[in-house]
């Protein structure tokens, strides 16, 4: 088993398609096959199911990736503690994070962080649901930037912020003029306060409900006794920033999401003790934090609150 041919399983495994992987990869579908089948070969084992729509792994398919990412974990433990060694001169840090929060947490982190280690290269892997701390657990990624809880039996966690839920509205709309004439300021909340009934019955951009965003909207809806009448439903944050700011609808979202769009959205924070999100950064139990990774967590939490 080398690199390699791990990459390539794993990358099959995670598309369930030769067509998606091999653009993943940027090789040939043909190619793919073949080294795969090369794979195979050599071990004498099939690692994938081909028979369906979807291409799956086997028991041996599977038995091969866990085998394969506790190398990568092994390598990665080894390159820290030689980047440690080096005084962390050079190196590599991976960072697993949602596209979003790539966005609003890192840009001014990742400026800083450059300043005091010119040499380090930065690899920001964007993923969104279960994959990335999948990949956390299995040692792919340095630290790995989430929302709690997760589980403490796998992972270290360290708090980074609280993400309070705000309102987001068209900028001179109907609904921010009914707010803003109720809105209060309030010294615990980051914008005016309203009461959350008053967004009952207003056009709203929503999320899928596995989101945690759409399962804290719903949650409030049902707690106020209050609906909402849905006219979009998108899968990324920004994308719904980007509808309010156009005035499509309101949106509840974090309150790290609309620091770039203050200039053309107006936000309101609720009177009411609705839940917030606490952002964390997570990693392996027992991993070894080099001096550059300690620091990058240091200005996550300082630049950030």
């Amino acid at each position: 088993m080398n690199l390699k041919q791990l990459k390539y399983v794993i990358v099959l495994a995670e598309q369930g398609s030769f067509s998606r992987a091999a653009e993943e990869l940027n090789i040939s579908q043909p190619s793919l096959s073949q080294y795969v089948r090369k794979i195979e070969s050599e071990l004498g084992v099939e690692l994938f199911d081909r028979s369906g729509s979807v291409v799956r792994l086997t028991d041996a398919g599977n038995a091969y990736i866990e085998a394969g990412r506790r190398i990568i974990n092994i390598e990665h433990q080894l390159m820290s503690s030689f980047s440690d060694i080096k005084d962390n001169k050079s190196g590599n840090i991976i960072i697993g994070v949602s596209p979003h929060r790539s966005v609003c947490l890192l840009p001014a982190v990742i400026s800083e962080f450059r300043e005091e280690y010119p040499g380090m290269n930065i690899t920001v892997d964007e993923r969104v649901g279960y994959g990335l701390l999948e990949r956390a657990e299995h040692g792919e990624y340095d630290i790995c930037i989430t929302t709690a809880p997760v589980d403490t039996k796998i992972f270290d966690c360290e708090n980074i912020l609280k993400d309070e839920c705000v309102i987001a509205v068209p900028k001179g709309s109907a609904v921010d003029k009914k707010l803003a004439a109720a809105a209060k300021r309030d010294k615990k909340r980051n914008y005016p306060a309203v009461d959350i009934r008053l967004i009952d019955k207003a056009d709203f951009i929503s999320l899928p409900e596995p989101q945690i965003m759409q399962r804290i909207m719903t949650g409030i809806c049902e707690d106020y006794d209050i609906s909402v009448n849905t006219i979009v439903t998108c899968t990324s944050l920004s994308a719904s920033m980007a509808l309010v700011k156009a005035g499509v609808g309101a949106a509840m979202v974090p309150m790290s999401v609309t620091t770039d769009y203050r200039d053309s959205v107006c936000c309101y924070s609720v009177t009411e003790d609705i839940p917030h999100r606490d952002i964390v950064v997570v990693y392996r139990k027992g991993q070894v934090l080099n001096r550059a990774v300690r620091r990058f967590i240091d200005l996550l939490k300082q630049i950030n609150n």
